[in-house]
């Protein structure tokens, strides 16, 4: 059955569980009308800033990596730390907790709860 031919109802649980999945939260706001533009105009930033915040956190954290496991773990992955995408931060993730010890094998995975 294809998305057309599915009910609406199917259709909005499942989007919203996808937002739900992807770390948002609905919410409903009562604001006076005309004030309605300056509240989702607050909203987009804060889903703006909220993707920045993630991406300084994994640059960070990829800076640690790379000061740390260049050599043991991540000999063969050529990637600059303040430019990686999210993309590449789940490669240097994997390849932590798969060529690393413990510690590095922690810090793949902090890496990787940031990212889903």
């Amino acid at each position: 059955m294809s998305d057309l031919q599915k009910p609406a109802k199917d259709r909005v649980r499942e989007t919203r569980e996808r937002y739900r999945q992807a770390g948002f939260k609905r919410v409903e706001v009562y604001v006076r009308a005309d004030q309605v533009d300056l509240v989702k105009a607050y909203a987009a930033e804060l889903r703006e800033h909220s993707d920045s915040e993630i991406r300084r956190q994994v640059s960070k954290l990829l800076d640690k990596a790379f000061s740390k496991y260049r050599a043991s773990c991540l000999d063969n992955i050529s990637i600059d730390p303040k430019t990686a995408s999210l993309a590449d931060a789940q490669v240097v993730a994997a390849a932590l907790m798969h060529r690393g010890n413990a510690e590095a094998f922690k810090l793949g995975r902090e890496i990787r709860g940031l990212i889903r």
